[in-house]
């Protein structure tokens, strides 16, 4: 009778779990197909996004590990065939523990659970780095059909914990639910820095045990993250939170061990990666010196020498393996091989200056692509990029020599604006700002002379091009082929339609500090002009600069950026056909916003000629979304202009 009791109560119980199961199902299935509902217009959304980082004492050792789940619904009929595989990416920074790929299929109520069809561990590829030791595995899922779900868990332990992972609240699709957590023993001090758009969206709570503290962050219907033409990167304007540990007890004592509570110790962390590099003689780098600043007789001399010897022989080729990424190699090793990566250009300029005895250091720089400051976010991810610094007569000298054409003393337009931290020794170091050059070191003027042939234009142009342009198109040029330099100056020199027609050209790179480039070229346009009667309407607005760049403020949520500040003079003068006179000149016109840019327009005439002069000047690196109305202001009465002729009439 007992027996028969426990049995009956055991069949009992299974049916109210299977009962219960079965309600999780549908409820399940229930806000899935509200979710599909919301997001109807995607092909697919993550409905749950989570990353929750674990540190804990090990052996006396901090430790952590990120355990990461994400789940795909899958709403459209394509879907399947779109996201059945993804991809997690790593390193000997975090290596993948654990990873388990599911299909979940709809089964009546509920979902039939299939096991990841395969895992692909591969090298990750990059056009930039040679060599590097990140790794991508892709999961395949299979079995997927409409309205099905893919869950992906994987678990990255974290070898050091400089480098805890940056969680985006955004992703490549829209998020439903997206959580960042961080579980951390009472003795440890973490530290939170929330940047994007819609930091307002996230939610943020602490949860404290006796031993341990919980920080949460939630967000929900997050949108997609969207990648924008001309704009910095998703750091930038990305809802994303970077987390690091300021302090933390030793396990075995009540010391408390900084960690990167401020740019101090972040440098402590980094000086230790260059306090070892170039610390004994090498004849090979004496020589060199030696050869490098024969019959110099001032400090500057020899630094411009120097500098110009690196970029001429040493050649760029990134290295980003294990602490590679981090450490320089010796001088003598990248002077016999003749190519190395940043931090190697670095080293060799470092040791060459100093040999010749003058004041170098290694620097840590972020190039634009990353928006942060060390103050507020003194982490390794700051940065991503290293230089050489100088003090020559009192005055720091930001030097790159990765750039080939960049003239001594002009840091590259990727980090203008940049805080550059500078390594004096173990104790001691500096952090300056690298300045942005202003419009009018970087200048094109670009002179037309055309005369009609009926309906045609035929004519000739110079185009001089000083600073950032000029460099980066010397650069270009340096690596083209004949057929590729003719499509790059017919680039530059296309002018008034479609039917422009390029007959010969040439380029010449100055040899003089400035290294400005001048391109010539002969041109035609078949059919550009309208002839109506005894009067011929000629736009002379060959070139229409802005033209399409108005910007859609309701769809764009991105800065737009530009390379560099500058100014640009374009005069185009057409010469009056014999028996006619010009009998409507368009007026003069300008309009400018201070700090953004403007143009101005005129033109003037004489017996022979019709000189047209517009000037244009952009006075910032980014357009931000609150300058886009004044933006589009200045666009559309730019627009307008371009749409005067001036009137020739036959005498």
């Amino acid at each position: 009778m007992l027996l028969r009791m426990i049995r009956s109560h055991k069949i009992q119980n299974l049916w109210v779990m299977l009962l219960l199961l079965v309600c999780c199902q549908t409820a399940m299935a229930q806000d899935m197909g509200a979710i599909a509902t919301r997001y109807k217009t995607e092909n697919a959304v993550i409905t749950n996004y989570s990353e929750q980082i674990v540190l804990k004492y090990n052996n006396g050792q901090l430790t952590a590990k990120s355990y990461v789940t994400e789940e795909i619904l899958l709403i459209s009929d394509v879907a399947q065939g779109i996201y059945n595989t993804q991809n997690v990416y790593y390193d000997y920074l975090g290596s993948l523990e654990e990873i388990e790929g599911v299909s979940m299929i709809p089964d009546g109520k509920g979902y039939k659970t299939i096991k990841a069809g395969g895992y692909n561990t591969t090298t990750t590829e990059s056009e930039d780095i040679f060599y590097h030791s990140e790794k991508t595995t892709e999961v395949s899922f299979t079995g997927l059909v409409k309205n099905a779900r893919t869950r992906l868990t994987y678990t990255i332990d974290h070898k050091d914990l400089h480098f805890l992972p940056v969680f985006y609240f955004q992703k490549y699709l829209p998020v439903a639910n997206a959580t960042f957590e961080v579980v951390a023993p009472k003795s440890v001090k973490m530290r939170f820095v929330l940047k994007g758009d819609d930091t307002d969206k996230v939610k943020r709570s602490i949860d404290e045990k006796r031993k341990e503290i919980t920080y949460t962050f939630t967000g929900t219907d997050l949108p997609k993250a969207i990648g924008y033409s001309n704009a910095p990167t998703l750091a930038y304007y990305g809802t994303h939170i970077i987390p690091f540990i300021e302090s933390y007890e030793a396990a075995n004592n009540d010391a408390v061990v900084r960690f990167l509570g401020n740019e101090a110790d972040l440098y402590h962390f980094y000086y230790k990666f260059i306090k070892d590099v170039n610390t004994k003689d090498d004849e090979i780098i004496k020589k060199t010196v030696d050869e490098i600043t024969k019959g110099d007789t001032t400090k500057r001399q020899k630094a411009e020498h120097i500098y110009q010897w690196v970029q001429k022989n040493m050649h760029y080729v990134a290295f980003e393996d294990k602490l590679g990424g981090f450490i320089p190699r010796e001088a003598g090793e990248i002077c016999k091989r003749k190519y190395g990566d940043c931090k190697d250009m670095s080293s060799i300029q470092v040791a060459l200056y100093r040999k010749a005895g003058i004041d170098a250091y290694f620097t840590w720089i972020g190039t634009r692509y990353k928006p942060y400051t060390y103050e507020e976010t003194p982490v390794p991810g700051v940065d991503n990029h290293m230089i050489c610094t100088i003090k020559l007569d009192n005055e720091w000298i930001f030097l790159d020599g990765t750039h080939p054409f960049i003239p001594f003393g002009i840091p590259p337009y990727s980090i203008q604006g940049k805080e550059a931290l500078i390594g004096i020794n173990d104790k001691e170091y500096k952090i300056l700002k690298v300045p942005e050059m202003p419009a009018e070191g970087n200048t094109v003027e670009d002179n037309t002379l055309i005369h009609l042939s009926g309906k045609d234009v035929a004519g000739s142009t110079t185009v001089s091009y000083k600073g950032y342009g000029a460099w980066d198109m010397a650069g270009s040029l340096l690596y083209h082929n004949d057929n590729e330099k003719k499509d790059a100056i017919k680039a530059i020199t296309q002018r008034g339609s479609n039917k422009f027609i390029l007959n010969n050209f040439d380029y010449k790179i100055a040899e003089s500090k400035e290294k400005e480039v001048t391109v010539t070229s002969q041109f035609e346009v078949k059919d550009y002009v309208q002839n109506v009667g005894n009067e011929y309407y000629v736009n002379l607005n060959l070139l229409r600069k802005y033209e399409d760049e108005r910007i859609d403020s309701k769809e764009r949520k991105a800065p737009i950026e530009h390379s560099y500040k500058n100014k640009t003079k374009e005069i185009v003068t057409l010469e009056i056909p014999q028996g006619y006179h010009v009998s409507y000149l368009p007026p003069v016109k300008q309009k400018k916003a201070d700090g953004l840019w403007g143009y101005s327009i005129s033109y003037t005439s004489d017996k022979n000629h019709v000189t047209l002069i517009k000037e244009y000047e952009l006075q910032t690196l980014y357009i931000a979304p609150a300058q886009f109305a004044e933006h589009n202001r200045i666009e559309d009465d730019l627009k307008k202009q371009y749409k005067e002729s001036v009137v020739l009439t036959a005498n």
